[in-house]
């Protein structure tokens, strides 16, 4: 079951922490609340957008403070965005995902088509209006990524067939995720979902047609050499056909 109560206790004690300073401007709740999507295995994804000038050791500081008195804080991990912990009242698969935007990024996730439907926790002003998509950059990006994938989606298919005839089981598999299920991600998006083409696999089972999803499912699942050869060339050619059918778009 969902703890609400506890998500709830969450994000009320981390914005009623941030919500007076006067260089925070608006706090949201992301992630698979956005997409309507929380369950009982969901973070708790909080994103608030500062000025500038703020001082994210100060703001992080003044959220850890209020997160222990809700529930003790038992690890933490600093990606290069954000911050995660752990508390003890969490359980398993409760991790509280907190995040600061600068008013001046470029991109604060507020733009509906890649990041959802924010649920709004407070806003001093208009900050938390949608932002546009800018359609322009992501179509540089994504043209990037398609023209270098042109070339090097079949060259790194070696990288795979060598470690298969090597017998490499885990240097195998390691190739298959990075040369061909990933790029082959990026190529799917590309087709069904180019607003998020760069997402990689994640939300892919909500974005690619439930058929489409079952076979890239199917390709992960690998249970021996045998089998990742025979899915390897399946792989291979769908990327192949791809890279054909969205050069003529």
């Amino acid at each position: 079951m969902i703890d609400q109560s506890l998500r709830c206790r969450i994000s009320d004690a981390v914005t009623q922490a941030l919500r007076p300073l006067p260089t925070v401007f608006a706090g949201w709740e992301g992630g698979s609340a956005a997409f309507g999507a929380v369950d009982a295995y969901s973070d708790i994804d909080l994103e608030y957008l500062v000025a500038d000038h703020a001082s994210f050791d100060d703001l992080y500081a003044r959220a850890e403070r209020a997160l222990e008195a809700v529930s003790p804080i038992t690890a933490s991990h600093t990606p290069l965005k954000g911050r995660y912990y752990k508390l003890k009242d969490g359980g398993d698969f409760l991790l509280v995902d907190l995040i600061f935007f600068r008013a001046g990024d470029p991109d604060c996730h507020l733009d509906i088509e890649r990041h959802g439907e924010r649920v709004p926790l407070f806003d001093k002003g208009t900050w938390l209006r949608p932002r546009p998509l800018d359609e322009r950059a992501l179509a540089v990006q994504r043209d990037r990524r398609y023209r270098e994938l042109q070339t090097w989606f079949p060259m790194s298919q070696v990288f795979v067939r060598k470690a298969i005839l090597r017998g490499q089981h885990v240097e195998a598999v390691n190739a298959f995720w990075a040369c061909t299920l990933k790029p082959l991600a990026d190529l799917l998006r590309m087709r069904y979902c180019p607003a998020r083409w760069d997402f990689g696999v994640r939300y892919l089972d909500r974005d690619l047609p439930p058929l489409v999803y079952d076979q890239v499912r199917d390709l992960a699942l690998v249970s021996d050499l045998g089998d990742l050869e025979v899915k390897l060339a399946r792989a291979t050619a769908w990327g192949a056909t791809l890279l054909r059918e969205l050069e003529s778009e």
